[in-house]
């Protein structure tokens, strides 16, 4: 599944101002959020203990998410502009379905929850969808890139 256009929330602006967000960093993490979170599409939530109703632990998901790999801060489409970027995510439903899955959210690894900075999200589809047991579900990233500055 291709993610959608990624939305940086709010306060990851002024993070990465302020060096709180560092791109160049390569402790972020994804996480996936049922269509009842009323925070992983809000822009203007701040940490990952702000969000509600990330899919369950089991059957291939893990609530830690999973590591983002390959992280790269680098030249976009031209000299002006800077892309922040990284590889597919897989996740695998063993066991049971995943269900309920309609968010994924980027976030910051710290050793607090307070540390937990969120990134941005996006939107995977209009309604909630269930990954079958033994299927597959591969977050692929945009190839312009998760965000980009111009």
């Amino acid at each position: 599944m291709a993610a959608g256009a990624w939305t940086v929330y709010n306060l990851a602006k002024k993070k990465i101002g302020n060096s709180t967000l560092n791109l160049a960093s390569t402790a972020f993490r994804v996480s996936l959020f049922t269509s009842a979170s009323s925070g992983a599409g809000n822009s203007a939530r701040g940490v990952i203990s702000s969000l509600d109703d990330e899919i369950a632990d089991g059957n291939g998901y893990s609530t830690s998410g999973k590591a983002l790999t390959s992280e790269v801060w680098t030249v976009g489409a031209s000299n002006s502009q800077y892309k922040f970027d990284a590889s597919d995510v897989v996740w695998t439903a063993t066991g049971g379905s995943i269900a309920g899955i309609k968010y994924a959210v980027i976030w910051l690894s710290g050793t607090s929850a307070g540390n937990r900075h969120l990134l941005c999200y996006s939107q995977l589809t209009s309604s909630a969808f269930t990954l079958s047991s033994g299927n597959t579900l591969t977050l692929q990233m945009n190839a312009s890139g998760i965000l980009t500055l111009a």
